[in-house]
């Protein structure tokens, strides 16, 4: 009896021991961490100030320069923190987040997963599915919201093609109020996973590191 406590004793060490130091690994590099958290506020006061520009809240009694002046400020930002993360996606040659025929595969099952029709979550990449197509379509539209912004800035004195190809300048800014809308649908299911799907993914997010 006495022989078999001890030998539980030290399985409970080594399994102690492997979970402490052997499941830890790095798989959220400093650049992605810097886009990711820059990103986020930058995005934000972007998202936040551009809802002011569209709609003026007029408890707030913020004039409207200062608002414009920030809201270029957050814009400009959070576009060198895409620059950021698209140049350290080359150099490592990182296509984690460009979505492929698998995700495309794996998508329905996953959407069954979050249904509860199924106990697991399909196989996944670094991202699963539904975060690759999320991840890549935040960054496309970010930039192309950024890009009307500077259209309408310029209020047709250039790009007029662009005027004329999407038809005007209220459809520019229903666009990107459109837009604006789409990423604050997706941002709180985003924060909402993150925090009840998979703690470690988070975790990441801080240090660089998660357990395994």
């Amino acid at each position: 009896m006495k022989h078999n406590i001890k030998l539980r004793k030290q399985l409970k060490r080594q399994l102690e021991v492997t979970n402490i130091k052997g499941t830890f690994v790095q798989s959220q590099p400093i650049w992605v961490r810097i886009f990711h958290w820059g990103f986020t506020l930058c995005l934000t006061g972007t998202i936040l100030t551009g809802l002011q520009l569209h709609k003026p809240a007029s408890f707030l009694a913020l004039k409207f320069s200062k608002v414009f002046t920030f809201h270029i400020a957050f814009v400009w930002l959070a576009m060198g923190f895409v620059g950021i993360r698209l140049s350290d996606a080359i150099i490592r040659k990182d296509d984690s987040l460009v979505p492929k025929v698998q995700d495309l595969k794996q998508f329905p099952k996953l959407i069954a997963y979050y249904l509860f029709l199924r106990p697991s979550p399909p196989p996944s990449r670094k991202y699963n599915s539904g975060q690759v197509f999320v991840y890549f379509s935040w960054i496309l539209l970010f930039l192309a919201t950024s890009f009307l912004g500077l259209v309408s800035y310029w209020q047709g004195e250039h790009l007029v093609w662009v005027w004329r190809l999407v038809g005007g300048f209220q459809v520019i800014r229903w666009t990107k109020f459109t837009i604006s809308i789409y990423f604050l649908a997706t941002i709180p299911l985003h924060i909402y996973l993150s925090l009840t799907e998979n703690i470690s993914r988070l975790q990441a997010m801080f240090t660089g590191y998660e357990r395994k």
